[in-house]
Parts: C-alpha cells; structure tokens; sequence
C-alpha cells in the first residue's frame, strides 16, 4: 500500500510529501484532501464562467432572435424609405447596400454617355455619383408621391409596417409589398442593410437604350 507522509526534514512550509510503502495514512492526508477538493471546485467553476464569457458566436443564444432581427428590419425600412422620399442622400447611402450604390453609380455611368440625358445632367449641373444619386432620388420620389398622395412619413411607416418579411438565411431576409418582392434585406457588420438593386434595375433598363450598359445592368 502506498501512503503520503508528511516530510518534516524538508521544509515545515508550505508541507512536503514524500512516498511510504505500507503503513497507514499521516495525519497530513485529510487537510491535503480538503484542499485538494477545494482547488478543484474552484476550477470547475472558473471553467463554467470562463465557457459563459469566451463561448463562440456560432451558440444559438448569441445570436439575435429573429423577431429582434425582424424589428430592426422594419426600423431600416422606414429609414431607407423615408430618406428615399425626402432625398436625404446621406442616410440612403447610410442604409442601403453597397450594391444597391454600385448600380446607382453605373446609371450615372450609362447617363453620362447616353445623348438623351447628357444635356439633363449639364442643366442639373450634376458632375459626380453623388449629385446623381440625389437626382435619382429626386425624380422617382416625384413619381411616387404622385401615384400615392401621403407625406413621406406616412409612405415610409407604411411600407414598413405593411411589408413582409421572409428569412432565407440568418443574414437575409426577403421583403415583400403586395404581391412583389419590393426589397431584400442584408445583415452587414451587424446592421440590417436594404438592397434595393433588383427592384432598380427594372425602373432603370425602361430607360436605357444602349444593349452593352443594358447587358451590364441586367448582369449586376
């Protein structure tokens, strides 16, 4: 049998234990369990609390509910909506998705080199993406708030209110008006972002003559 002794030639603190073949248990054993049990609850816990504040993001309870997701959805809806209809140039480029921008940019790009438009920008002294982006904005909020008569808040609270809204994936969402897809939704650095570029790309290609930017459009 193999038992631990208390060394009293080693050292007197902290105790030191050596090994004994037979005999019976020093009187040292039960303090040294104790302690022993003691160090290790203290573990354990440390180790529960450390696997509640370090877990991975991927756990289930780290990720936002979907109503939660849902309501900022909205909440960037009526955002996106609003600064739509009050051409409010820097919350839509805020609010929308950096594809969503890249086609507005690509229009400029097919206006620039279209004969129709180019005398329209040169009268709207329009010299950059974001002077379009603000004429863009422009023409269609006219074009809308003429088909429904209501103050921009009213529109954006709702189309906001009254939209669907579809999960795909965790970090997309479809949002529906009436029968149509009017929007999709992109979770991006943790802020729902609004794409608008399918929706676009249909008011834009009635206008665009050119079959290379029209080819370009429809790819984007």
């Amino acid at each position: 049998m193999i038992n631990l002794i208390y060394d009293s030639a080693e050292s007197t603190h902290p105790p030191n234990f050596r090994l004994k073949e037979g005999g019976t248990t020093n009187c040292c054993e039960a303090p040294m369990r104790k302690r022993d049990l003691a160090r290790s609850a203290m573990l354990l816990g440390w180790s529960i609390v450390a696997g509640l504040l370090f877990s991975t993001p991927g756990l289930s309870y780290d990720k936002p509910s979907r109503d939660q997701a849902e309501k900022a959805i909205r909440a960037s809806v009526y955002d996106t909506m609003k600064a739509f209809l009050t051409v409010d140039v820097q919350t839509f480029k805020r609010r929308s998705t950096q594809r969503t921008l890249n086609l507005v940019n690509l229009v400029y790009e097919a206006a620039r080199e279209d004969p129709r438009f180019q005398e329209e920008l040169r009268t709207a002294r329009i010299t950059n993406a974001d002077e379009f982006l603000r004429f863009f904005l422009q023409g269609m909020a006219n074009q809308y708030l003429q088909a429904a008569p209501m103050t921009p808040e009213q529109a954006a609270k709702r189309v906001a209110t009254d939209a669907g809204v579809s999960f795909t994936t965790d970090s997309d969402a479809r949002i529906v008006v009436g029968d149509s897809e009017f929007a999709r939704a992109k979770l991006v650095a943790k802020e729902w972002k609004i794409d608008l570029t399918e929706a676009l790309k249909k008011a834009v290609l009635k206008e665009v003559a050119s079959p290379e930017m029209r080819a370009r459009i429809k790819s984007f």
